[in-house]
């Protein structure tokens, strides 16, 4: 049975949290501190205030400005989500993130950058202020918050391209996703904001409150809910570059053409759930309290493994998650050169993954099929920023990680917890303890040097280290030059490195990568900014493997590329354009007996890429402004190809036939892809705005041209459905 769990009910593990941080938040209003006054900009004139250089944490512990972040960053805004019309986090990073990809996967969407991907989302960071918010137990990772329609409590998202654990810690192999929310003191007001969408089918409600109490603190909530029913087969046809002819189901079917069996809506939420989020905030001048609420789930079609044998099975694949997180942080103002940041959080995540045959069936392989459980975490930090002499900063923080795994879920709740390789109501727990290093400082007025270690004990792995070196130049005040290096590491899920504990692994592998990137970039005009990323990595690859039950090395993957943009913006016109080329320069295997791998076929002689990524990716933007009520916005995403998923399936084919991997029939689905996306915005007021927004517009013409997809299983692909949306909001 199927049912959403009260995050305000009387059971312990729930509320418990919430008394947590409501301690924290007491503590923090009956000792203030001294800080900075805000109001010292307001006795500054123009000429000085046009010198105020503006400072955040960009990829980094300590404040710089924001074009000298020792990392390729993208910064999408409340305003660019809202012209985006994207109706997931997915398809609004597709848009806006020059080197961000995802493909399909029966339990929930797989994300990547640069070129890095894998089949459980373990190798990004997804985090909501600051707090890391990934799945650990199992098949999870970069999940929670990434299929609602609701984005409007979104103020910033800032997308890091690239390894980051000397920061935000193990699993940061390809980049981070940092979402930031508003609070009370940057939205005022009650926004209402309704959408619905035909074709691909759906309909949202979100509410935002904002406002200022006594004593500068702010008051924000937010709630929104949607009903996501997607796009049926018909609109959006799910295909297969093969044939399949099954006399026993008596199943025939075509290559590249529409399947006449049952297939999930695209887009559709897992098991026709409503999707709910819920975020209450309070910030003080030197305090910050949060609590989030999130249900959130996405169907997808099975593998094609299944639909050669038993089709009926897989019409409710997908994934299910629910999310509550409390979070508290205190600010301590000590003097002119030391301030401590204390931080204190509780996250519940419970997880349901339905991946083949009903559990009805009964099957063999039943295992795979209805995974379900919760885990938990409490972290607790303490940092400390130091400015030791003018020019220089030092920030060291010292954290603390417990989690609980197994515990029955809530989304899912017929029987003990079930994950996959461990007994059915398996529990057990692990911490972690991590310490945290960064200096910053200019031996010259403009240089920068930024210098990070962090290291990380788990409690079923070695000591993790991840260094971190970048000097940046300040060549004028137009151009900007970027020498960096990160270590990144990464342990296995926790599930996993539990049942190897189990089996006498006291310690469990550790995934590395070496990035070495150059950033270039420049604003020569006001109105004109174009950069420039080259990058080199050594990716040594930790893997599980399904049918041993076991983590192992697969080999060193070296890969390198480059990210080009430019952006033109006038009070009318704003023009961006980036292209991302990523290619594989060298795969060494572990081992020669290694058969079967997902990254490349390379070292089997077939190709020289990588299987599960387009090489080259042409993203454009277009906003125009016609009147003060009037506006323009277009998005296209041109993916110019996936030869390395070919040549997969031709070495598949040829040798192992393995239906793990892709199968090669015709080229159709390694072929080219177009999303085109149009909007046109109608502002009456400043109380009432209304959009409407066309997605995936050449499907109209040629429905090949928005192909998707499948991880792994490349030679299966979905045509994303042209579609319509309509919002309209108000705000009082």
């Amino acid at each position: 049975m199927l049912h959403v769990v009260n995050p305000f009910s009387c059971n312990q593990s729930l509320y418990r949290p919430f008394l947590l941080c409501l301690v924290l938040v007491i503590l923090c209003t009956e000792f203030p501190v001294v800080c900075l006054g805000d109001d010292a900009l307001l006795h500054l004139d123009v000429e000085d205030l046009s010198q105020v250089r503006v400072e955040e944490a960009y990829a980094t512990l300590s404040t710089t400005d924001p074009r000298e972040a020792p990392a390729s960053v993208t910064v999408i805004t409340a305003g660019d989500i809202l012209k985006s019309g994207a109706r997931s986090l997915d398809e609004l990073l597709d848009i806006y993130v020059p080197g961000f990809q995802y493909m399909y996967k029966p339990h929930g969407n797989q994300a990547g950058i640069r070129g890095i991907i894998s089949d459980r989302n373990n190798k990004l960071l997804m985090l909501v202020n600051g707090r890391p918010m990934n799945i650990k137990a199992s098949d999870g990772g970069a999940v929670t918050e990434r299929w609602f329609s609701m984005l409007t409590d979104i103020r910033r998202i800032t997308v890091v391209n690239g390894p980051g654990s000397a920061v935000y810690g193990p699993g940061a192999i390809a980049g981070i996703i940092n979402i930031e929310t508003w609070s009370g003191k940057s939205f005022q007001g009650l926004d209402v904001s309704v959408r619905g969408g035909a074709v691909e089918n759906f309909g949202s409600i979100e509410l935002k409150y904002g406002t200022q109490l006594a004593n500068k603190t702010g008051f924000f909530l937010y709630y929104g809910l949607d009903d996501y029913s997607g796009a049926n087969n018909d609109n959006a046809p799910l295909k297969f570059s093969f044939d399949i002819n099954n006399p026993r189901t008596g199943i025939s079917y075509k290559k590249d053409t529409r399947p006449d069996f049952p297939v999930p809506n695209d887009n559709k939420s897992f098991r026709g759930l409503v999707r709910h989020k819920l975020h209450l905030q309070i910030d003080g001048e030197n305090y910050e309290f949060w609590a989030r609420y999130t249900l959130s789930g996405q169907r997808i079609p099975g593998h094609q493994r299944h639909y050669l044998k038993h089709p009926e099975y897989v019409v409710n694949n997908g994934a299910g998650n629910q999310q509550l997180t409390v979070f508290g942080k205190y600010s301590q103002y000590m003097n002119s050169w030391l301030s401590l940041d204390y931080l204190l959080s509780y996250m519940l995540s419970d997880v349901q993954i339905n991946y083949g045959p009903p559990d009805y069936m009964h099957l063999p392989y039943q295992e795979m099929s209805d995974r379900h459980w919760s885990e938990d975490e409490t972290m607790g930090r303490v940092m400390a920023h130091i400015i030791p002499w003018e020019g220089h900063k030092l920030a060291l923080s010292a954290e603390y990680y417990y989690n609980n795994f197994g515990r029955r879920g809530y989304l899912y709740s017929k029987g003990p917890s079930n994950i996959f390789g461990l007994p059915l109501g398996t529990k057990w727990n692990s911490h972690m303890v991590s310490l945290v290093g960064e200096y910053m400082m200019r031996p010259l007025d403009d240089v920068l040097m930024v210098l990070g270690l962090r290291a990380d004990k788990h409690r079923f792995t070695h000591w993790m280290f991840s260094p971190r070196a970048a000097i940046i130049y300040d060549l004028d005040p137009s151009n900007v030059l970027k020498f960096i290096y990160n270590h990144s590491v990464r342990h296995a899920d926790d599930a996993d490195l539990y049942h190897s504990y189990l089996n006498g692994e006291k310690r469990g592998e550790i995934e590395s990568i070496d990035n070495f990137e150059v950033d270039y970039d420049s604003d020569p005009l006001s109105w004109f900014h174009m950069g420039v990323s080259t990058f080199y990595n050594r990716h040594k690859v930790v893997a599980f493997d399904q049918a041993v039950y076991g983590i192992f090395r697969v080999g060193l993957v070296q890969t390198y590329g480059i990210e080009a943009s430019l952006r033109i913006e006038t009070p009318t016109l704003r023009l961006c354009l980036a292209h991302s080329f990523t290619k594989l320069l060298d795969f060494d295997l572990d081992s020669d007996d290694l058969l079967m791998q997902n990254i490349s076929a390379y070292p089997y002689g077939y190709g020289h890429d990588l299987a599960n990524w387009i090489n080259n990716a042409t993203k454009f933007i277009i906003d125009y402004k016609f009147t003060d009520r009037f506006s323009f916005h277009g998005s296209g995403r041109i993916y110019w190809g996936l030869p390395g998923g070919k040549d997969m399936a031709r070495y598949n084919s040829e040798n192992t036939k393995n239906p793990a991997l892709p199968f090669y029939g015709s080229d159709r689905a390694y072929g080219k892809s177009f999303f085109l996306d149009a909007g046109l915005e109608y502002r009456h007021n400043e109380h009432l705005d209304i959009t409407l927004h066309g997605y995936n517009l050449l499907g109209v013409f040629d429905k090949d041209l928005n192909k998707r997809n499948f991880f792994q299983t490349t030679s299966q692909y979905r045509d994303a459905a042209p579609a319509v949306a309509l919002r309209v909001s108000l705000s009082f």
